[in-house]
C-alpha cells in the first residue's frame, strides 16, 4: 500500500499507469465495502494518513471522465468518516494548487455535465459533508459549513440565475441537483440560509426557475420556497422578508397559468398553501388573500382554497372583535374614571366635615390631669349665680364671693371652718347644720348667709366624708344636671329645718 501511494505521487509516472492505479484503488475500496463498519472506518483512516486525499484532488482535475468517475467513487467510500474529509478541506483550502480546493472541485463537479450517475455522486458527497455533525465533530463540521456558505453557496445561486439566458443555461439535471442541494441546506441550516437569502436576494434568483418551460424545475423552485418557509415558520424576520419582496407572486402566477390541470405543480402549490394555513402563519394568510384573491377566485371550488379563505375570514373576525372589545374597554375605563373623580370629590367634602366634627369633639373631650399623673374627664362648669336654685323665697340670699377653683384644686378641696356669721339667718338665730347623706361636692360647699358660727367646726363624720371627696370624683363624676339636683336637695333641706337656738 505504501509503494502504491508513492508511485501514484511520482511525477515520472505515465498517464496510463496512473489511470490503472486509480482504477485499482477504486476496486480495492469497492471490495472493502463488505467489511464491518469498524474495519471500514479504520481502513479509511489509514488511507487518509497515506495521502489519499491529495491523489483524489489530482484525479478530479483530470479531463478524463473515467478518472473523475473513479475519483468520486473512492471519495464516496472515504466518507465513512466525513470528519476526515472536512478536516482535510479546511486545512488545505488556502494552499490548494491552482487556487481550486477539493471543495471547489466538488462544486464544479455538481455543475458539470458528467452524466446522471456522477452528478448524484457529487451531490451525495456534499450532503454527507454538510450533515452528520456530532458532539465530537461539531468544531470541524461548523468550520466546514462556514467555509461552504462563504466560498460555494453563491456559485450555486449564480448557476441558477444564469439559466434565464438559454444559451448559458445549465442542463436540466444540473439545475435539478442544485435545487435538491439547496432544499437540503434549508432543512439543515435554516439560520445560514436566512442570512444568505437576505444578503444576496437568493430567493428571488431561485424563483426565476418558475419561468422555465420544464415543469420539474418549476416544481423544484416551489419546493425550495416551501422548505424555507417551513424551516423558518417561527422567524418573523424571514416571514416579513417574504411579504416585503412579494416572494410568493411568481408561484401564484405560475399556479394560475397552470389552470385546472391536475399535475405535480398543481399539487405542490396547494400543499404550500395548506402548510401556511395549518401552521397558522397569520401574516402569510393575510398577504396571500389580500394580494392574490382575485387570481385565486377561479379555484374557489377547491377544498384547499376554501379552507384558506375561511382561515383568512377567521383572522379578520378576530381582529374586528378585538378592536370592538378594545373600544368598549376604553369607553368603560373613561366612565369609570369619571365616576372615580366624582367619588373623590364628594369623599373630599365628607372627609373635611368629618375632620371638623372630630376637631370639635376632641376639644370638648380634652383631659385634665391631676398631680398624681392619672387622667380624669373634664369636670362640668359650675352654675353662674351664687344660689343653687332660683326660688322666689330666696330673695334675701346673697352668696359670698368665691375665688375660682383651679384645675389642680378641684381634686384636693381643703376643709375650712365656717365663720359664725355663715350659720346665722337674718334674725340672728343659729341654724343647725343638716346631716348630708351624700358626699359633699364642690358645688354644695357654697356658704349660706343664714349659717351659725358655732357650727363652724365639722363633725368627724362629715370631715371623713369631705376628705374622701376627691376619691368620689376619681371614681365617678357628676354631670351638670346631677350637680344642680343635689344643690336643690341641699337648699330645700337647709331652708325647711327649724332653728334650735333659743
Amino acid at each position: 500500500m505504501q509503494r502504491l501511494f508513492a508511485t501514484m505521487r511520482s511525477s515520472n509516472i505515465s498517464a496510463e499507469s496512473k489511470r490503472e492505479l486509480v482504477l485499482f484503488l477504486r476496486e480495492f475500496c469497492t471490495v472493502s465495502s463488505s467489511l464491518q463498519p469498524a474495519q471500514r472506518m479504520q481502513l479509511s483512516r489509514d488511507l487518509a494518513g497515506r495521502g489519499v486525499f491529495d491523489i483524489i484532488s489530482d484525479v478530479l482535475r483530470s479531463q478524463e471522465k473515467v478518472l473523475v468517475s473513479a475519483g468520486t467513487d473512492i471519495l464516496h467510500y472515504l466518507t465513512q468518516d466525513p470528519n476526515l474529509l472536512r478536516s482535510y478541506i479546511a486545512n488545505h483550502e488556502e494552499s490548494s494548487r491552482e487556487g481550486i480546493s477539493l471543495l471547489g472541485l466538488l462544486i464544479e463537479g455538481i455543475a458539470t455535465d458528467f452524466g446522471g450517475e456522477m452528478l448524484c455522486q457529487f451531490l451525495e458527497i456534499l450532503k454527507v459533508l454538510l450533515d452528520g455533525c456530532t458532539a465530537d465533530t461539531v468544531t470541524q463540521c461548523r468550520d466546514f459549513i462556514e467555509l461552504f456558505y462563504e466560498k460555494c453557496f453563491d456559485k450555486l445561486i449564480n448557476i441558477i440565475e444564469s439559466s434565464r439566458v438559454e444559451e448559458y443555461s445549465a442542463k436540466l439535471e444540473i439545475l435539478y441537483n442544485i435545487c435538491e442541494l439547496l432544499c437540503f441546506c434549508a432543512r439543515h441550516h435554516p439560520y445560514k440560509i436566512k442570512i444568505t437569502f437576505f444578503g444576496s436576494n437568493s430567493m428571488e434568483k431561485i424563483l426565476t426557475l418558475t419561468r422555465r418551460r420544464e415543469r420539474s424545475l418549476v416544481v423544484a423552485a416551489v419546493r425550495i420556497m416551501r422548505t424555507i418557509i417551513g424551516a423558518g415558520r417561527n422567524d418573523e424576520l424571514l416571514i416579513s422578508h417574504v411579504i416585503e419582496f412579494n416572494t410568493l407572486k411568481p408561484i401564484i402566477e405560475v399556479f394560475v397559468e397552470n389552470g385546472n390541470r391536475y399535475n405535480m405543480l398543481h399539487s405542490t402549490v396547494l400543499e404550500l398553501l395548506d402548510f401556511i394555513r395549518k401552521e397558522n402563519l397569520k401574516s402569510l394568510v393575510l398577504y396571500v388573500v389580500e394580494s392574490f384573491w382575485d387570481q385565486l377566485l377561479m379555484f374557489e371550488q377547491l377544498a384547499s382554497i376554501q379552507a384558506f379563505k375561511l382561515k383568512y375570514q377567521e383572522y379578520v373576525d378576530i381582529a374586528e372583535e378585538t378592536q370592538t372589545t378594545s373600544v368598549d374597554h376604553t369607553r368603560k375605563a373613561d366612565e369609570r374614571g369619571l365616576d372615580k373623580e366624582e367619588e373623590d370629590y364628594f369623599s373630599k367634602d365628607s372627609n373635611e366635615e368629618d375632620s371638623a366634627a372630630q376637631t370639635r369633639h376632641a376639644h370638648q373631650q380634652c383631659l385634665v390631669k391631676p398631680a398624681n399623673g392619672s387622667e380624669i374627664h373634664h369636670i362640668p362648669a359650675r352654675p353662674k349665680s351664687g344660689g343653687l336654685v332660683d326660688n322666689g323665697s330666696d330673695k334675701d340670699y346673697k352668696p359670698s364671693p368665691k375665688r375660682p377653683v383651679k384645675a389642680d384644686e378641684a381634686l384636693n378641696i381643703p376643709m375650712e371652718s365656717r365663720s359664725s356669721l355663715d350659720s346665722k339667718d337674718a334674725d340672728g338665730n343659729i341654724l343647725k347644720k343638716p346631716k348630708l347623706q351624700s358626699p359633699l361636692s364642690p358645688a354644695s360647699s357654697i356658704k349660706n348667709s343664714d349659717g351659725n358660727d358655732d357650727v363652724g367646726k365639722a363633725s368627724p363624720a362629715s370631715r371623713d366624708q369631705q376628705q374622701h371627696a376627691p376619691e368620689s370624683l376619681d371614681s365617678g363624676h357628676q354631670t351638670g344636671d346631677d350637680c344642680m339636683k343635689d344643690a336643690e336637695d341641699t337648699t330645700e333641706t337647709t331652708d325647711s329645718e327649724p332653728s334650735t337656738a333659743g
